[in-house]
């Protein structure tokens, strides 16, 4: 089976540091990788893990206020954008 692999481009995430958001999604079980890109991550998602859960532990990297993510998806193509701000806040939207 293919790996689920994502290309993560975050805007404010908690703490407004990457290498910290990194080390948090490691400790959930996610691995990740810092990328050349200040702001980008490659993400691993494990084969356990199902999309709700996911999602919601990428969710929880963001800045309640004003944090966003960009995710590109590595084995569909899909790119999805998360934001917290605006009425449709913490949705992933295909863009």
């Amino acid at each position: 089976m293919k790996k689920r692999i994502y290309v993560g481009e975050f805007n404010r995430c908690r703490g407004d540091n990457i290498h910290r958001c990194a080390r948090r999604m490691d400790r959930l079980g996610i691995p990740t990788t810092v990328i050349p890109h200040k702001t980008s991550l490659r993400i691993e998602r494990p084969a356990d893990m199902d999309w709700p859960d996911f999602a919601r532990a990428v969710r929880r990297q963001l800045n309640p206020s004003i944090g966003s993510v960009l995710l590109h998806s590595q084995w569909t193509g899909n790119t999805l954008l998360c934001r917290n701000h605006g009425n449709r806040r913490s949705r992933f939207e295909r863009v």
